[in-house]
């Protein structure tokens, strides 16, 4: 995928997050759609170091498919693993898996961003 067939969609909701997180998103074709790294995303104090890079993959299918799982590297829970975490391998790299899913996904709503903000304000209160 290149810039020039990149869905209208998918280049807006990367525009949006590059907008609400300035210098800290990082975008990587893959051949399911987008992968999106945040950088510098704020933990609790529970998460060892803080803070860490969160990764999800926007989809070709979007805003027609939700964004989910996310995973989150360069940080790990000090109290053990919790409900909605799992340990997996993720591109290659040790990751979390955070298991955060709609219940009553809705495409025009649940956007790109709003996904990403909700996934950083579960792992900065957990």
């Amino acid at each position: 995928m290149s810039v020039a067939t990149t869905p209208a969609e998918i280049a807006g909701a990367v525009a949006e997050l590059q907008a609400a997180f300035p210098d800290r998103v990082q975008v990587h074709e893959d051949s399911a759609g987008v992968i999106v790294a945040i950088t510098d995303v704020t933990l609790s104090e529970r998460w060892s170091p803080r803070p860490g890079t969160l990764w999800f993959l926007i989809p070709y299918h979007y805003p027609d498919a939700a964004i989910y799982p996310f995973y989150l590297t360069g940080a790990r829970p000090t109290g053990g693993m919790i409900g909605g975490l799992q340990d997996v391998a993720w591109r290659g790299e040790a990751a979390i898996q955070v298991s955060l899913r709609h219940t009553a996904w809705n495409p025009k709503l649940d956007t790109a961003l709003g996904s990403a903000l909700q996934a950083q304000a579960w792992l900065a209160a957990n």
